[in-house]
């Protein structure tokens, strides 16, 4: 029995208030995804005001006719990729941060690190705050589009098609729309958090804070 005993150890979940040193980069990368939002908008009107062909579809060997173009729209889409990612990074690892002040770093890293976004989310809010969310869950709901804009990117698919009539954008590469609801739900999903643990106001990011 005694040999039980010492593989069970008693857990209590840290209050919010708790001071306890940290290092993490979601303000940064909170505040990436934003800067560089209007940085993409600017971008994109200066390749829309190039485009030689209807703004829906694709031009045809862009890099041997189109140069100049190429390397905008090159340009464009990486801000657009960037502030994609950059608001993955900063909810997931605002979660990580969250997960690793209230219950420490080893419970966490052992129990909760790997899980996915959706999970991660639902379980911590669970164990942390005694909160059951419903899949539809306003704050799980941006979650998850903000994960899906990541995993396009992350996660590439090809598509086959007969011919460029074919080739239309898919939902997930529509520029600049695709970046504006990343750092929408970005936000959508940091404001439900609030609204559902207001302890956690010194931790999570805002526009203010961010700067």
């Amino acid at each position: 029995m005694a040999e039980i005993t010492n593989l069970r150890t008693a857990f209590t979940v840290r209050p919010h208030d708790e001071q306890i040193g940290f290092e993490n980069s979601v303000s940064r990368y909170y505040r990436h995804a934003h800067v560089l939002l209007p940085l993409l908008e600017a971008k994109h009107a200066e390749v829309a005001s190039f485009w030689p062909v209807s703004a829906d579809m694709p031009i045809v060997n862009s890099h041997i006719e189109h140069v100049n173009l190429r390397a905008l729209t090159d340009e464009r889409n990486h801000l657009s990729d960037s502030v994609r990612i950059y608001a993955a990074m900063a909810a997931e690892g605002f979660l990580n941060l969250y997960g690793v002040l209230r219950l420490g770093q080893e419970v966490f890293d052992s129990e909760f690190e790997r899980l996915g976004l959706i999970p991660k989310a639902t379980l911590l809010l669970l164990v942390c705050d005694g909160l059951k969310l419903s899949k539809k869950d306003p704050m799980l709901l941006a979650l998850d589009q903000v994960a899906q804009s990541r995993n396009a990117l992350v996660h590439p698919k090809s598509r086959e098609f007969a011919n460029y009539s074919e080739l239309k954008p898919k939902a997930h590469s529509r520029t600049p729309q695709t970046a504006r609801d990343a750092v929408k739900n970005m936000d959508k999903f940091f404001t439900e958090f609030l609204l559902a643990v207001p302890d956690a106001k010194h931790v999570v990011p805002t526009i203010k804070s961010a700067c």
